[in-house]
């Protein structure tokens, strides 16, 4: 060691000089060299005989991994538990967002959907940071408190919050927790491509979970857990981005004084008929989640500047005759300003030809504003106008499979044949339960006699004609699965009362209004338990008071064929048609005829004139059918 030989070297050195010095000599020497091997040390102390082992050393770098890695089950173990930590948490969020809901609210504010008023949220959160307009309801923004608030007559309507914490929630903690959704949309952009689980629940409100992604393929979905930390784990469990809790004004709200709507009261339990459905919630840019469309200043400014003659022939579809488009025709569209046409089997002969046709009726519309409905009945089975296109199963076969995402896929390959051909509006799919099996019209066009399972499997082909920019047009309301008559021939009847209603044919329309059904056709037959005078088509019971009111649609609402055996039998084409817009239609299908279509036009416009209806009430079917046309057709 350096301290040894340094000592040895100065006692030789002491050694060698004997005759030069002494004992003192000797002594100062030694002393001498202990200090300096003792500075040597301070200054050098690894040095040192008994030093601790290096830290880089082998066995400390053998020490150091050891204490650190633990054996792969214990770790496994830990991070399962770490794991179901997280989920229980996510769940129990779950739950309590769902209990919260029952009542009409979201986390961060005690109103109420419903209930409270509008001046009741700017008395609490001040003023919103901005405001849009679209089909009568107004959406606030209030980025403090990370909601959005939709009112409808000066009530809320709609809750959403985007909060942040609420992406610690995933896909599978929602479904583990509340079971499968009752409705299942998506909306895709460029910027965005989400899915909306929408829940039902008691007193109409209806909860909607938008994630921030797609959802997952069966094996992702059950393999993917929350936490899970993979790079593809918003791909395989995606995560919440907002929620949407909406639902119906309360009457008793509404009423002026009426004290029971301020902020914290919860809803009071609605009768066993309150219906499910909800008010369609536009959305807003940075929201785009909702099924209707955002109309903005525009469709106002474009209504406004329409003459009565105008406003009343948008609320006509007229039939065409031939495979091209004749003179009578296309003096229709331009003169008399239908809304739409709609083909039959007799105009279409091929593919090419369709599509030209389609072009031609286009190219006759001079409103480039106020594009055509171009339609056709396209429902599959037996029902298929199409020509040139893969077949498509009948609804009792795609029901007998009983699989959503199939049923999804054929209204997306029906959206794509009516798209390629020129259609822009399809009547399909058909709500009706097949429930009697005398009945000679519907048969194998029903998805099944289930309420439910025509429910489970009608409304992903309704989504599936959505997501190709095809306007689906549900029917035949309020349910033609119970006659023993077709309506194309006489006049059915149905001798059910609204609660036996209720309990079948009315469950698949209250769930596609649910579900934000944009255009619902009326049958022709008569219920006389609700309207012993009119059928359904021209019944201010059956479209206003159940259909608008107690159902909450509102959107288009359009009538069969008025050219059929049950009307055409029974009363005269202009007085059918003015009592169905009495009865609340917007919009009059006379699918037969150019002369019945002006008929129908002029008998409505004297009806007007005369003041059996009111301009109001015209505008009202308007401003419907305008922004069904923005949201589908415009700029498209």
């Amino acid at each position: 060691m350096p301290r040894t030989a340094r000592s040895t070297r100065h006692s030789r050195k002491n050694r060698s000089n004997r005759k030069f010095t002494g004992t003192w000599f000797a002594v100062c020497g030694i002393l001498l060299a202990l200090i300096v091997a003792g500075i040597f040390l301070i200054l050098n102390p690894s040095d040192r005989t008994s030093e601790p082992q290096s830290a880089d050393s082998p066995a400390q770098q053998n020490a150091t991994q050891n204490s650190a890695e633990q054996d792969p089950a214990t770790s496994g173990a830990q991070d399962s538990a770490a794991d179901e930590t997280a989920n229980a948490s996510a769940a129990d969020r779950v739950a309590a967002i769902a209990a919260l809901a029952k009542q009409g609210k979201i986390e961060g504010s005690d109103f109420v959907v419903g209930l409270t008023r509008e001046q009741e949220v700017e008395s609490l959160w001040q003023a919103p940071k901005r405001t849009s307009q679209s089909g009568g309801s107004v959406y606030a923004d209030y980025p403090a408190q990370d909601a959005t608030v939709g009112y409808k007559k000066g009530i809320v309507v709609d809750l959403r919050s985007d909060r942040d914490d609420l992406q610690e929630i995933r896909y599978r903690d929602i479904v583990d927790k509340l079971g499968d959704a009752d409705s299942v949309k998506s909306y895709r952009d460029n910027d965005v491509d989400q899915a909306i689980l929408g829940y039902k629940l008691p007193n109409g409100y209806t909860l909607r979970w938008i994630l921030s992604g797609p959802l997952p393929t069966s094996g992702a979905s059950a393999a993917a857990g929350s936490g899970s930390g993979s790079k593809d784990e918003n791909r395989d469990n995606p995560a919440l981005d907002h929620l949407s809790l909406i639902g119906p004004v309360r009457t008793e709200s509404a009423q002026a004084g009426d004290g029971g709507s301020a902020a914290g009261q919860t809803s009071p339990n609605a009768p066993s008929s309150s219906p499910s459905a909800s008010p369609q919630a536009p959305a807003e840019p940075s929201t785009p989640d909702s099924e209707t469309s955002t109309p903005n200043g525009a469709a106002d400014d474009l209504l406004a500047g329409m003459t009565l003659d105008q406003k009343i022939g948008q609320m006509v579809i007229a039939g065409l005759e031939g495979t091209s488009l004749r003179e009578a025709d296309r003096a229709l569209i331009r003169d008399y300003g239908v809304g739409g046409v709609i083909f039959y089997a007799d105009n279409i002969r091929s593919a090419a030809q369709t599509k030209q046709f389609a072009a031609e009726v286009r190219a006759a519309n001079p409103r480039g504003d106020l594009p055509l409905f171009v339609s056709v009945d396209q429902e599959g089975g037996r029902v298929a106008r199409l020509k040139g296109v893969d077949k498509v199963p009948t609804a009792a076969a795609i029901g007998a499979k009983n699989d959503p995402a199939y049923a999804r896929s054929i209204g997306e390959q029906l959206g794509e044949q009516l798209r390629s051909q020129g259609f822009n509006l399809d009547y399909a799919p058909v709500l009706d339960v097949n429930s009697n099996p005398d009945n000679p019209v519907i048969g194998d066009r029903s998805f099944g006699s289930d309420a439910n399972r025509v429910s489970k499997i009608a409304l992903p082909v309704m989504e599936g004609l959505e997501s190709k920019q095809i306007i689906p047009v549900v029917k035949h309301f309020p349910g033609h699965g119970d006659t023993s008559v077709d309506s194309h021939i006489a006049l059915p009847v149905v001798n059910k009362s609204l609660a036996q209603l209720e309990k079948l044919e009315l469950i698949p329309f209250k769930k596609a209004i649910a579900d934000g059904a944009d255009v619902v056709m009326i049958a022709h037959i008569l219920l006389p338990k609700l309207d012993g005078k009119y059928p359904s088509s021209m019944s201010k019971a059956v479209i206003t008071d159940l259909l608008r009111g107690k159902l909450g649609f509102e959107g288009v609402v359009m009538t069969d064929d008025m050219t059929m055996g049950a009307i055409a039998e029974n009363y005269g084409l202009g007085d059918a048609a003015v009592r169905s817009v009495q009865a609340g239609s917007d919009i009059v299908l006379v699918a037969h005829g150019a002369d019945n279509a002006i008929e129908t036009i002029r008998a409505i416009k004297k009806a007007v004139e005369s003041g059996q209806i009111s301009e109001q009430r015209i505008d009202e079917s308007a401003a419907r059918i305008v922004a069904l046309k923005q949201k589908y057709l415009s700029a498209k």
